[in-house]
């Protein structure tokens, strides 16, 4: 795959995956930062696309909201199932906690003997990470099979050292979708980047509408363009240092 055409600030609409794409993998998810450059390429990005920038994250909005201060920005989290369509607006859930309870008590036991696994809970979905443990990544995702068995309303999916869980129906895919059909991302092209198995539902989604899908690193992907890293996104959207 080759590198993807330049951004067009009259027409496109930029979506952007976080971690492993605006920000490198640390081995606790707190402890990500994203360079102040970069930072500054986002606010200028979203001012030169008159707002049509969005961030698509399976982090919750909240936590977003922590690392990306002071901007404001319209986003889908939790690969959805949160969304702000206003920068600075308020946040949408499109399911509530209580769907998860029967899993957060199914798992309670096999996480306490498995003390090498964290859980997190986002309220609308669990995720066991195993970054830290990359061996029982087998073990993670069996436990989660395992905990959701006979549960047609929940999803399992796997990321980059997680497996997580939440309610059917929804993706970044259909998140994104969701968004282009509401200014300022309507009558746009839609640009997706991100590097995960999560996020291949959008680029899947925005390839088949004609847009730009970027592929962050060597995995395979749906996308029909590629960059190798965090450092190579930066450069292509801007960042200077």
């Amino acid at each position: 795959m080759s590198p993807p055409p330049a951004l067009r600030a009259e027409a496109h609409a930029v979506f952007l995956d976080f971690d492993g794409t605006l920000v490198e993998f640390d081995d606790d998810p707190g402890n990500v930062a994203i360079k102040p450059s970069a930072l500054a390429c986002l606010e200028a990005l979203q001012r030169s696309h008159d707002g049509a920038l969005a961030i698509v994250s399976g982090r919750r909005i909240a936590d977003l909201d922590r690392f990306l201060a002071p901007l404001a920005f319209v986003a889908a989290g939790v690969h959805g199932l949160e969304r702000r369509l206003v920068p600075g607006g308020g946040i949408t859930m499109l399911a509530g906690s209580e769907a998860l309870d029967t899993l957060r008590a199914g798992l309670s036991e096999p996480l306490a003997a498995s003390p090498a696994l964290h859980l997190e809970d986002k309220g609308t979905a669990l995720v066991i990470h195993y970054r830290t443990a990359p061996e029982l990544a087998g073990h993670a995702k069996a436990m989660m099979q395992a905990a959701i068995a006979g549960s047609d309303d929940l999803v399992l999916m796997q990321g980059e050292g997680i497996v997580e869980v939440h309610p059917a129906g929804m993706d970044k895919g259909r998140a994104v979708a969701d968004l282009m059909g509401a200014k300022p991302f309507a009558g746009r092209i839609p640009v997706y980047v991100g590097d995960d198995v999560t996020d291949e539902f959008a680029l899947d989604y925005v390839r088949g509408a004609g847009g730009i899908s970027v592929k962050i690193g060597a995995a395979h992907s749906t996308a029909e363009f590629r960059l190798k890293d965090v450092t190579a996104l930066h450069r292509w959207l801007g960042v200077t240092n």
